[in-house]
């Protein structure tokens, strides 16, 4: 039930009026009254002429929201967030603005100007984005409204893309970000699947059977996991099978992206990467499926595929599926990747007659949880 709606006191920065640093178009509006809706969320009318969020665009919305000057946020934050936790959260939908105070404080008493910067329309939208962000002082902003920036931005430049929720605590995983750094300090984009890679092994320290990885490159996931069949003192190894000399040669089933010999790092330079976890490793050289031989008596608890290509990773399967015990996880980095449209075809096609479902996760990997035979 909303609250009863308030006048709010007049101010001379609350008119509406072009901002004469934008770009043409954009407008300051008033947030003059304000009706309290639930919680820390109080609802204020946005003129019809500047879109808002629907159903159907979900992220339209340019509008900013600043409370004496001091810019307010995450946008597009959930009704339901803004209600329960404030903060300056805020949600232009529809006509509407779904607001809280930066603390929780009734916005139509505290003494505070509220005004709303609506942005310029089509390409005046994004010249106004990226000019209003180079002044945007970092400083003057919490963590949240400086992710929120990020997003905005990052969806400016590639909109079918979409940044995950903020405050996610795997960043803050010190040791874990310490292993994935020995391989890679500029490059995070594995970040999130060597993340998982570590979270699904922990399905299968208890079982029998050892750890296999089909595609190494320089090791970073092969170090991952060997340092947790290590701390596990289950005694387990992990089996690596790389040609060392890069990717085979496509087939039409790949498409155009990967060429033959890219990814190579020499068998010499895994080792010496992967030193500190060597006790835990057996390394089998040689071309997939010809370095399975010297495995074929082992039983596995879990594999990891990441091989790009729809022959080797249906070859992998060919030999690792019968021999994965109950239990077992089998995870396909390249799974849900455009690029990498082979090996998708591979774990379906597998599976399609197997009782296991591959479950296709946001991180881009697939995997299956090996059924009871």
């Amino acid at each position: 039930m909303w609250g009863q709606r308030k006048e709010r006191r007049s101010h001379p920065a609350d008119e509406a009026a072009p901002l004469a640093s934008a770009p043409n178009g954009a407008r300051l509006i008033a947030i003059r009254q304000v009706s309290h809706e639930a919680g820390r969320c109080w609802v204020a009318e946005v003129p019809a002429r500047i879109p808002g969020d629907t159903e159907a665009t979900p992220a339209i919305s340019s509008l900013r929201l600043f409370e004496d000057g001091r810019e307010l946020g995450p946008a597009h934050a959930l009704h339901d967030d803004i209600r329960r936790l404030g903060g300056g959260r805020f949600s232009h939908w529809g006509g509407s603005l779904f607001f809280s105070s930066s603390d929780g404080s009734d916005p139509g008493r505290n003494d505070r100007h509220y005004i709303a910067l609506a942005e310029a329309a089509g390409a005046d939208a994004r010249t106004s984005l990226l000019t209003a962000a180079l002044g945007a002082h970092p400083d003057d902003l919490t963590s949240e409204q400086r992710y929120a920036w990020g997003e905005r931005l990052f969806n400016l430049f590639v909109p079918d893309a979409k940044i995950a929720e903020f405050g996610r605590s795997f960043y803050r995983d010190v040791e874990f970000l310490r292993d994935y750094e020995r391989f890679d300090r500029e490059n995070y984009r594995s970040l999130d699947r060597k993340f998982a890679l570590k979270e699904l092994l922990k399905l299968t320290l208890a079982l029998p059977g050892d750890a296999a990885e089909c595609g190494v490159f320089r090791g970073a996931s092969a170090f991952i996991i060997a340092k947790s069949l290590i701390a596990s003192e289950s005694g387990k190894r992990l089996h690596l099978f790389d040609s060392f000399t890069g990717l085979s040669a496509p087939s039409t089933e790949d498409g155009d992206y990967w060429q033959a010999g890219v990814l190579a790092c020499s068998r010499a330079q895994v080792e010496a990467n992967l030193a500190p976890v060597a006790a835990a490793l057996s390394f089998h050289p040689g071309w997939i499926p010809e370095g399975f031989d010297a495995a074929a008596a082992h039983r596995f608890a879990f594999v990891h595929l990441d091989v790009d290509l729809y022959q080797p990773t249906r070859d992998a399967l060919q030999f690792f599926y019968p021999r994965l015990v109950p239990g077992g996880v089998l995870v396909c980095d390249d799974y849900g990747f455009d690029t990498c449209p082979g090996a998708r075809r591979a774990m379906d096609d597998f599976f399609i007659d197997k009782p296991e479902p591959v479950i296709h996760l946001p991180t881009g990997q697939g995997f299956v949880l090996r059924a009871p035979s």
